[in-house]
C-alpha cells in the first residue's frame, strides 16, 4: 500500500508542476482558472493517452502514439544500460582496489574524488574530440561521434557511463571499507575464507542497502545528463522529442514514461534487498 501512495504522490506532483508550467507557455498568465482548466485537460489526456498530439514542423496535428515510443525506447535503453555498466565497472574496480596495498588504495580514493569533480559536458566534448583525433591520424573510425539521421550508440553509451562509474566506485569504496572493519569480516577470515569471497558474498550483501540508497542519486544525475547527451550526440531520444515539441503536456507525458519503469525497478529492488538483508531502503 505504501508503494501505491508514494507512486500517486509523485504522479500528482508531476502533473501539478506541469500545470503550473503551462501558465508560462506562450504568454505568462497567473490565472487560477486557466491553471485548473489545463490540469483538467492534462488529467483527461493521461486517462486517454491517444488524445496527446504534436505538430511536427508546425503542420498538421498527429497523435503522439506510437511515434513517441521509438524515442522513449532508445532513451530508456541508454539510461538502463548506462546504469548497469556503471554499476558493474564500479563493482569490478572496487574488487580490484581491495587487493592493492593500503597506501595505494588511499591514493586511488583521493584521485577518484578529483575525477568526480570534472564537469560532465567536459567529458562528453573531450571524448568526442579524442575519437575525431584518432580518426584524423589513423583513418579508423572507432565509433560514430554524432549522428545526422542515424543514431550513434556505443560512444554515447561509453561517455554516459564515465561519471556515474566514478561516483559509484567512490561510494562503493567508502561503504566496503566501512564493512571490512566489522567483526563478521574478521570471523570470516578466521574461518579461512578468501578475501574475494568475503568481498563479493558477505560484504557486498551487507552493503546492498547503502549502495541502493546512493543509487537513487546516481539515477537522478544520469537523467539530468540525458538531455545534454541527446543534444550533443544527436540521439533523437525522448528528451530531444520534448525539446522539439515544447508543449507542457508532452513534457509531462515524457517524464511520466521515464518515471514509471524506474519506480517499478526501484520498488522491486527494495523488496529483494529487504528479503536478502532484512533491511529497508530509505525512500
Amino acid at each position: 500500500m505504501k508503494y501505491v501512495v508514494r507512486f500517486l504522490k509523485v504522479v500528482i506532483s508531476i502533473v501539478v508542476i506541469g500545470g503550473i508550467v503551462s501558465l508560462f507557455q506562450g504568454q505568462i498568465s497567473g490565472s487560477l482558472v486557466l491553471l485548473m482548466q489545463n490540469l483538467k485537460e492534462l488529467v483527461l489526456k493521461i486517462i486517454h493517452p491517444s488524445d496527446f498530439t504534436f505538430n511536427p514542423g508546425g503542420k498538421a496535428e498527429y497523435s503522439v502514439f506510437p511515434a513517441i515510443l521509438e524515442y522513449y525506447r532508445f532513451s530508456f535503453m541508454i539510461l538502463a544500460l548506462g546504469f548497469f555498466l556503471s554499476f558493474m565497472v564500479a563493482l569490478t574496480f572496487t574488487y580490484i582496489t581491495f587487493y592493492l596495498p593500503f597506501k595505494m588504495r588511499t591514493a586511488v580514493s583521493r584521485m577518484v574524488g578529483i575525477f568526480e569533480a570534472i564537469p560532465d559536458i567536459f567529458i562528453i566534448v573531450v571524448t568526442q574530440l579524442l575519437f575525431v583525433a584518432i580518426f584524423k591520424k589513423t583513418g579508423i573510425l572507432v565509433f560514430d561521434v554524432a549522428g545526422a539521421y542515424e543514431r550513434p550508440f556505443i560512444l554515447p553509451l561509453v561517455t554516459y557511463t564515465i561519471l556515474p562509474s566514478i561516483m559509484l566506485y567512490r561510494i562503493m569504496l567508502l561503504i566496503f571499507t566501512d564493512e571490512m572493519q566489522k567483526p563478521y569480516v574478521e570471523l570470516a577470515k578466521g574461518k579461512g575464507l578468501e578475501k574475494g569471497s568475503i568481498l563479493l558474498v558477505h560484504v557486498f550483501r551487507n552493503s546492498l542497502v547503502s549502495v541502493s540508497n546512493h543509487s537513487k542519486v546516481i539515477i537522478s544525475f544520469m537523467l539530468s545528463n540525458l538531455v545534454m547527451l541527446e543534444i550533443l550526440f544527436n540521439l533523437y531520444g525522448i528528451t530531444w522529442f520534448i525539446i522539439e515539441n515544447p508543449r507542457f503536456e508532452i513534457a509531462v507525458l515524457g517524464i511520466l514514461m521515464l518515471f514509471l519503469p524506474i519506480f517499478l525497478i526501484e520498488t522491486l529492488t527494495g523488496v529483494l534487498v529487504k528479503r536478502f538483508t532484512g533491511e529497508e531502503i530509505v525512500e
